[in-house]
C-alpha cells in the first residue's frame, strides 16, 4: 500500500510538473522575428479624419497620447505602412490591398462576426431636406444598399425604389473613407432620374460635417459618430457599416493582436514589437 501510495504522489508531482512547464512554455513562446523590429512606429490620420475619430472611440484613446507619425489620407497611410517595416497603423477595410497586411483582433479576422473595430458611415444635413435630397435619401437607404453591399454592411436591407424624378442639384462632400461608394450611389441614381445632377467632393469628414453647417454641402459625409451638440444642428443618416483594418508591413511576422495591445500602442505604453510576442 505504502508503495503504491508513494507511486500515486510521484506520478501526481511529474504531472503538475508537465503541466506546469507546458503553461511556462506557453508563457514564454513569442512570434519569432519580432525583436528585429525595433521600436513600433504607429501611424493614425490627421485631425479632422473620421476614421481617426472612430477609432480613438472604439480603442477609448486620444491619439494625441502618444508619440504617433500622422498621415494625411488613406492613400497615405496604406503607402506609409507598406513601406515601413516598423509600422503600425489602421485604415477602411476597402481600402486594403496586398500591398500591406491586415491582423486578426482578438483573434477575429476582419470578415468574421465579432471583430471588434466596426462603425457607421453617415450623410448629415441641416434643416428640411429638398424633395430631390429625400428621394436620394430613401434610393441610398434602400435600393442603394445593395451597392453599398459590394464595399461595406448595409444598414438595412435592400427594397424596390421608383423615382418621381425631381429635378435640381446635390452637393456632396465630406469623408475619404466613404466619398467612392457615395460616387456609385450618386451615378445609379442619376440613372433612375436623369433630372438629377450630384457631385461629389473627397475631403474629410470633419469638412463634410462643417459643410452641411455652413450650406457649402447639401450632403456631407461623415464616417464619425456624431458628437452630442451636432446631433441638435444636424440630421445623421446612416448609410452602410465599415470595419476598420490594423494593418503592418506585408512581411511582419505578427498575425493577430489585441484591442488592449493597440490602446497601450497608441497611448505610448508599448513601444518595442518584442513586447507583442
Amino acid at each position: 500500500m505504502q508503495r503504491q501510495k508513494g507511486w500515486r504522489i510521484a506520478a501526481a508531482i511529474c504531472l503538475s510538473m508537465l503541466v506546469l512547464t507546458g503553461c511556462s512554455q506557453k508563457t514564454a513562446s513569442h512570434v519569432e522575428g519580432l525583436d528585429e523590429l525595433g521600436t513600433i512606429r504607429a501611424y493614425t490620420r490627421e485631425d479632422d479624419s473620421g476614421t481617426r475619430a472612430s477609432w480613438d472611440d472604439l480603442l477609448s484613446v486620444t491619439s494625441e497620447a502618444g508619440d504617433l507619425a500622422e498621415a494625411v489620407s488613406t492613400d497615405d497611410m496604406r503607402k506609409a505602412v507598406a513601406e515601413d517595416g516598423a509600422a503600425i497603423g489602421y485604415l477602411t477595410q476597402d481600402a486594403a490591398d496586398e500591398s500591406v497586411k491586415l491582423l486578426q483582433v482578438n483573434g477575429k479576422d476582419i470578415s468574421d462576426n465579432g471583430y471588434p473595430l466596426i462603425r457607421r458611415l453617415y450623410l448629415v444635413y441641416k434643416g428640411e431636406p429638398s424633395d430631390l435630397k429625400q428621394e436620394f435619401l430613401k434610393f441610398v437607404t434602400g435600393k442603394g444598399q445593395d451597392i453599398v453591399s459590394e464595399q461595406f454592411e448595409p444598414v438595412k436591407k435592400s427594397t424596390s425604389f421608383l423615382s418621381m424624378k425631381p429635378k435640381g442639384t446635390i452637393k456632396i462632400g465630406g469623408s475619404s473613407s466613404e466619398a467612392p461608394v457615395m460616387e456609385e450611389l450618386a451615378e445609379a441614381y442619376m440613372r433612375e432620374n436623369p433630372n438629377a445632377d450630384i457631385t461629389v467632393t473627397t475631403t474629410d469628414s470633419g469638412d463634410g460635417i462643417n459643410g452641411a453647417l455652413e450650406g457649402t454641402y447639401d450632403l456631407g459625409m461623415s464616417s464619425r459618430s456624431p458628437k452630442d451638440y451636432e446631433k441638435n444642428l444636424l440630421t445623421f443618416t446612416p448609410v452602410a457599416k465599415d470595419r476598420i483594418a490594423v494593418i503592418v508591413q506585408s512581411d511582419n511576422p505578427l498575425d493577430t493582436i489585441t484591442e488592449k495591445q493597440l490602446a497601450s500602442i497608441y497611448t505610448g505604453k508599448i513601444t518595442a514589437w518584442a513586447d507583442l510576442g
